[in-house]
């Protein structure tokens, strides 16, 4: 078998975290200094010729060599595999990184949650068409019974975690459909966004997916609570020259005074990371689910309160002047405008 003749197919790539460009440059560098290439790849013997299972960095380092390196270091040797199938194929590939790579928690959840999804995909199929199971990557006489639980023996997790990997893949795939391809690599090395809050944007109606998204990764406009509007944040353009009375608050105003209220907005986004990512750290979870339950929602009564102080239009009552009504700025907050609407409505 010639190591040209090695297809690559795009979807069993995908399947392998990748290395960083640090990282793959490391393994050149190691390959050129040894002289040799110390881990053979691996390939199904498919009808279609071989297919790369695992190797992809060291095949790619092999093809990028130059001739004169081509001439010293000899080609990674090929190890051949025989798969009954190309979902058997799918699920080696997945074992094989679950056991060798030392993976971040979330790209290992990703790993295991497409391992769950071909392996029910493969029992629905072999149910269908009256077929005994696909034997396992791992252990070829695998008990039958619940997928979660034949996943969970040979991953040393729980069915109940497997069963979350699984909601978590679901939920990359779909931000990766309906967000851009590019997510799913930042979310899966980076440490901007949680499993949880991936989940949750997932849920969300399409249209508002990038939104959230940009939000939750410290990008765009922060979000403000249940019933923010975005058009709030700006408030008014300043006019360059505005002629006004000295020591009075106009609409003109209003939008620097809004400024300390951007800046909790975005507090408020990293605070809410941080205690979203407290359950996944190496200590585990630090309180109960319905104490992390309660830590939210005192958490985002907090912010809703901060919300509804924000200065949004001249103080009603003193034109701007500063008065008691406005706490002696000039302004009103939310709550306040909207009491003095309603009393002005009620006279009228």
């Amino acid at each position: 078998m010639r190591i040209n003749d090695i297809k690559i197919d795009e979807e069993f790539r995908t399947l392998c975290p990748a290395l960083s460009d640090d990282e793959l440059n490391q393994l050149r560098e190691n390959i050129v200094k040894d002289g040799a290439f110390h881990d053979p790849i691996t390939v199904w013997k498919s009808d279609e010729g071989p297919i790369l299972v695992d190797g992809h960095n060291r095949l790619s380092i092999w093809f990028s060599m130059t001739m004169d390196q081509r001439a010293r270091i000899a080609p990674p040797e090929i190890n051949a595999i025989e798969f009954t199938d190309r979902g058997t194929a799918h699920n080696w590939i997945i074992s094989t990184q679950l056991g060798r790579r030392n993976l971040d928690g979330k790209q290992k959840a990703y790993l295991v949650g497409l391992w769950y999804r071909e392996e029910k995909k493969n029992k629905a199929q072999n149910l269908k068409q009256g077929k005994k199971p696909s034997k396992s990557p791992r252990r070829q006489n695998d008990a039958s019974g619940k997928t979660s639980e034949n996943i969970a023996q040979q991953t040393g997790q729980s069915p109940r975690q497997v069963e979350r990997d699984a909601a978590f893949t679901e939920a990359v795939d779909t931000l990766v459909e309906n967000v851009g391809p590019e997510v799913k690599d930042e979310i899966l090395t980076g440490k901007e966004i949680s499993k949880n809050k991936v989940m949750e944007i997932a849920q969300l109606p399409a249209a508002k997916q990038k939104a959230e998204y940009d939000r939750a990764m410290g990008r765009g406009e922060p979000a403000g609570g249940m019933n923010f509007n975005p058009e709030e944040w700006g408030g008014m353009e300043p006019a360059e020259n505005p002629v006004v009375p000295a020591d009075v608050v106009t609409k003109h105003h209003i939008k620097e005074m809004q400024a300390p209220w951007r800046e909790i907005q975005k507090i408020k986004i990293q605070l809410k990371n941080a205690i979203e990512k407290l359950p996944e750290s190496p200590a585990g979870p630090w309180c109960s689910e319905n104490q992390m339950a309660d830590i939210m929602a005192c958490f985002n009564n907090l912010f809703s309160t901060i919300n509804h102080r924000k200065p949004v239009e001249v103080c009603g009552h003193c034109g701007g002047k500063k008065c008691d009504k406005c706490y002696q700025t000039g302004a009103l907050n939310k709550d306040l405008a909207d009491t003095l609407k309603e009393g002005q409505a009620a006279t009228e």
